[in-house]
């Protein structure tokens, strides 16, 4: 008899440790992913960074009223080397870390809107199996640096 009881209550124990098993089995773990170079092209056609790219060019007028032959060259090796990240950013899949960090204090409520236990990139993922759940968050990002009707349209093509 008692060793009838132990049989059951080991019985007991066994069948919950596959019930908590299969449990653990179906919970997916949900990993926010986005397009960078889409936030980069929205980026490049917003209001903030067309200000950013105007400020600079009145520096630069500025400078070169004043004569500040300084602020010239340091000005004349900046405009090349932000083209030439945001190509990388727009038509590659360079960094877009400094872009990121304009909207960054907006992670945590698209993360917990999403359920998302990550957020990153689409091309820094190598491999994920099937216990993880990719969420493409690509539009809620571009939608934070209000794109126009065109720029819409080209994250379309």
């Amino acid at each position: 008899m008692k060793n009838n009881v132990l049989l059951k209550i080991a019985l007991v124990f066994l069948l919950a440790s596959f019930w908590s098993y299969a449990q653990q089995e179906t919970a997916r773990i949900r990993i926010g992913t986005f397009d960078s170079r889409c936030v980069a092209l929205v980026y490049g056609r917003s209001a903030d960074f067309m200000k950013l790219r105007d400020s600079v060019e009145n520096i630069y007028s500025k400078a070169k009223e004043d004569g500040d032959k300084e602020k010239i060259a340091e000005i004349e090796q900046y405009k090349p080397t932000m083209q030439v990240l945001l190509h990388q950013q727009v038509f590659s899949n360079g960094s877009i870390n400094n872009i990121l960090e304009k909207i960054k204090e907006k992670f945590p409520v698209i993360a917990k809107e999403n359920n998302l236990k990550m957020i990153l990139s689409k091309w820094e993922i190598i491999f994920a199996d099937e216990s993880i759940e990719l969420i493409d968050i690509t539009d809620q990002l571009t939608a934070m640096f209000n794109p126009d009707e065109a720029t819409k349209k080209l994250l379309k093509t």
